[in-house]
């Protein structure tokens, strides 16, 4: 019977384990958006890197540049 209600604590421990948030790899992102009015001529970028730093800009064009660093 102990040996029982072990086996059941266990599987129940599991499953509550189970539902927990699991541990995400970091992930660096960014995105941009430049000029325009009402949506009309905008310019936008995004971008994204598991392994290197990213940044994302309006340059002196007020275009969106997006880019790894």
């Amino acid at each position: 019977m102990k040996l029982r209600i072990i086996r059941m604590a266990i599987g129940l421990t599991a499953l509550v384990a189970s539902f927990l948030p699991q541990e995400a790899q970091a992930k660096n992102t960014c995105s941009a958006r430049c000029g325009g009015f009402l949506g009309i001529g905008v310019s936008k970028c995004s971008i994204s890197s598991d392994t290197q730093d990213v940044r994302c800009y309006c340059n002196d064009d007020n275009k969106a540049v997006c880019e790894i660093a």
